[in-house]
């Protein structure tokens, strides 16, 4: 029986002084959605990107948000032994409402996985055990693409997702944005507020936040993702993840029989079906 010690990676931390600029640039140099947050090289929490972008586009404070502590964001890190089957940590990872699990105990982490971990694990280990209609979530969020970013976000927040589908004029789904988009095109527009003396969170905040910022005046369709991986509701489980993993994604889309999309299959919902096996 495969144990969470096999499946576990190497953590990838970052300062617990470190400013909250620094945790999103490095996420973004990483390609990683999550650190481990460090106090004198002990393991003290994590912080994920969703964490973040929502603290950034809620906050209230005039403070400089890079003067406020990575404790404000980041949550307590949720631990197994090495020696838990992996169908039992999926259960505990639904069970705590985390999408990662430390192997080791607090204070002493040994390595980490997450959903993306389980989602490889069941598509080599259970191939025809569900199909993606047994699994999926049948509805999902949208916007039209023409939509400004700000109200883009808002929806998110709102709904508390990562992730949105647009749509054209036609209501026709046509791309996605995700948490990172924005983090990456405050890169990309915030640089007057750099030169100004702003740092990457603060005109991620003011840029969406303003009524003249970035946020207003950027649509959709100029950040989104134009291509929605998809697959069939009668397809299996197991193909669906394969997907996942090769377009590195954290969902599909699901077609039914006339080719519409009726619904999404997430990580989150392959560690359900993987917890309903412990």
């Amino acid at each position: 029986m495969t144990t969470a010690k096999e499946i576990m990676n190497k953590p990838l931390g970052i300062s617990k002084n470190s400013s909250i600029s620094e945790v999103i640039t490095k996420m973004l140099d990483l390609d990683k959605s999550r650190l481990v947050i460090l106090d004198e090289d002990k393991p003290v929490g994590i912080v994920t990107e969703k964490d973040i972008g929502f603290f950034l586009f809620s906050s209230q404070t005039n403070q400089s948000l890079d003067r406020i502590s990575l404790d404000s964001i980041m949550k307590t890190l949720a631990y197994t032994d090495g020696t838990t089957p992996v169908a039992a940590c999926a259960k505990k990872m639904i069970e705590k409402n985390v999408s990662s699990l430390a192997v080791g105990k607090e204070g002493k982490i040994e390595g980490i996985f997450t959903k993306t971990d389980l989602v490889r694990f069941y598509s080599t280990n259970y191939e025809k055990k569900f199909k993606v209609a047994d699994i999926m979530t049948d509805h999902y969020f949208s916007v039209h693409d023409v939509a400004t970013l700000s109200r883009v976000m808002s929806k998110m927040l709102e709904h508390k997702i990562s992730r949105i589908i647009t749509k054209d004029q036609n209501n026709r789904p046509n791309g996605v944005i995700s948490i990172r988009d924005f983090f990456r095109v405050s890169l990309e527009l915030g640089e007057e507020d750099e030169l100004e003396g702003f740092s990457l969170s603060d005109h991620f905040r003011r840029g969406f936040v303003s009524s003249e910022g970035f946020g207003e005046v950027t649509i959709a369709k100029e950040i989104m993702t134009k291509k929605i991986y998809s697959v069939k509701k009668t397809d299996d489980l197991a193909d669906a993840c394969k997907e996942m993993i090769k377009h590195n994604v954290n969902g599909l889309a699901v077609l039914d029989e006339n080719g519409q999309i009726s619904g999404v299959i997430s990580k989150t919902d392959v560690t359900r079906a993987l917890a309903s096996l412990a």
